[in-house]
């Protein structure tokens, strides 16, 4: 099985462990996929993340666009590589989220696959049929009423109302404020209580414990 990782990052033969903030796996680690466009997804050059994309039935990649030219905005003009892995590689290993694979030591790579605009790769993928892009002037009102509500409590989970010293989230907090600014308002002006509420709903729904 051939895994694959993307980055901005070029000229590698030896990937590395690293920590990342936001990233659900707190420990240094090097992240795999074995679907090419998930690791193509992964190069952009943000501080932060704030994409959606998942792996329908089928095994194709689906992006949905937060608002109108977000894949333009987040992929046009940036470069990478992907890096192509032994997945058989003993050091290599699943975790509890699917198609997502591991290691804590370095892993030597077996090819390179330069990406000289994403942008311009994804449309090829999308032409390909590998990739399924959402965009966001063809969703549906209950979509983006979906986006609304996935913004404003994305707003306080990740802490972007309290002040911040930290370089990355300040330009999470500005992204947001310009992209969303209805979600950001309405985040505002939210009780403690509706916010515990909204986030104690939301980890009902998806059976997790508090």
């Amino acid at each position: 099985m051939k895994l694959y990782h993307g980055t901005q990052v070029q000229n590698i033969e030896q990937l590395k462990p690293f920590a990342t903030r936001g990233n659900a796996i707190s420990k240094p680690v090097i992240c795999f996929t074995p679907n090419y466009c998930i690791a193509l997804l992964y190069i952009w050059n943000r501080s932060y993340k704030w994409i959606t994309f998942s792996e329908n039935e089928n095994g194709k990649v689906v992006f949905t666009e937060h608002y109108e030219n977000m894949l333009y905005d987040f992929y046009n003009k940036v470069s990478g590589s992907i890096y192509e892995c032994d997945g058989d590689n003993p050091d290599i290993t699943p975790t509890h989220m699917k198609g997502v694979y591991t290691s804590e030591v370095p892993i030597p790579v077996e090819k390179e696959m330069k990406v000289y605009n994403v942008y311009d790769e994804i449309l090829k993928q999308e032409f390909l049929g590998n990739i399924i892009i959402r965009r966001y002037e063809q969703l549906s009102d209950d979509d983006k009423k979906e986006i609304f509500k996935l913004t404003v409590r994305a707003i306080h989970m990740q802490k972007l109302l309290i002040p911040s010293e930290h370089i990355p989230k300040q330009e999470q907090t500005i992204f947001v404020q310009k992209h969303f600014p209805q979600a950001w308002e309405t985040a505002s002006r939210m009780t403690k209580t509706e916010v515990e509420q909204m986030i104690s709903e939301w980890r009902a729904s998806l059976k997790i414990d508090k």
